[in-house]
């Protein structure tokens, strides 16, 4: 496998003075920790995002947005992913207004990566909108897996489906090593691999339809909303029910223990009466 996007070095006149990047992937790929690499930041530990976030950073000249987002399950399609990560992918775009330079899709180069990986990241790049894939590079993370292995060994020995993925990213990759923050090289390459891809697109900026994007959101907090009513009335309604059902069993059990109660009152006044009765008989003169 190789590399047709070969890198190239640029003169300073398209030097990118301002740059804003969107991270994607699955969840615990390392979003947050290549955030922190480009960002030069050490000593911030790695966490799970819930939410997008931006983080500003000057690195190399260039005023840098990072847009962390939450994770999606690397085999869900994005119908079964939760509203409220649907919701904060899209938002993810309003942080950085009027749109990112590149999205940055992150593929973990330390486990397997097949069709149905690759379908779940078709569905939830295309909440982004059209045109996503011409601004977008693949970064392998945990590049320390790899070992003594290039990532054009993995990616032709790990087969079609990562391949495809590549190819609709315009064969745009790069490999970051989580772990080894100080090596400043790997995020100058990336930079350098994310001009050469912005001086390639005839709009630099990624600027989808934000009134399509923000309807979107309307209609699925909209649905969310009546979704969350809806939950809301059948729990109601369910513990209005358990209730009722309870109190029937109550009164059922009082009932019996009332009617049992009842006999035995019933059955003692009959034992008193007959043992009255007899007392009185035995009293009797004989004769």
């Amino acid at each position: 496998y190789t590399n047709e996007n070969t890198i190239s070095k640029f003169s300073d006149d398209i030097t990118i003075p301002k740059l804003q990047i969107i991270l994607l992937g699955s969840r615990g790929v390392g979003k947050t920790s290549v955030g922190n690499v480009i960002l030069g930041i050490k000593d911030k530990e790695d966490g799970k995002t819930t939410h997008s976030v931006a983080q500003q950073g000057f690195v190399n000249k260039t005023d840098i947005t990072v847009v962390d987002t939450p994770g999606w399950w690397k085999d869900f399609l994005v119908c079964d992913t939760p509203v409220a990560i649907r919701e904060e992918l899209m938002l993810s775009m309003f942080l950085c207004r009027p749109g990112p330079h590149v999205f940055l899709l992150m593929i973990d180069s330390d486990a397997s990566f097949n069709h149905k990986h690759l379908e779940a990241v078709k569905t939830h790049m295309e909440l982004l909108g059209k045109g996503v894939w011409g601004h977008t590079i693949v970064v392998f993370t945990r590049g320390d897996w790899l070992g003594a292995h290039s990532i054009e060994e993995y990616i032709e020995g790990e087969g079609e489906a990562l391949q495809i993925l590549v190819q609709q990213c315009g064969n745009r990759y790069h490999v970051i090593d989580n772990k080894n923050k100080n090596d400043t090289r790997q995020v100058t390459e990336l930079f350098e691999k994310i001009e050469e891809m912005v001086a390639g697109n005839s709009i630099q900026l990624f600027c989808p339809d934000m009134d399509d994007i923000q309807e979107r959101l309307i209609e699925m907090f909209r649905r969310r909303q009546i979704k969350q009513l809806l939950k809301q009335s059948f729990e109601e309604t369910y513990r209005r029910r358990e209730l009722e059902l309870l109190t029937d069993k109550f009164c059922s059990v009082l009932h019996l223990q009332l009617k049992e109660k009842i006999q035995n009152q019933q059955f003692l006044i009959l034992c008193q009466k007959e043992e009255l009765a007899s007392t009185l008989t035995s009293k009797l003169p004989v004769g």
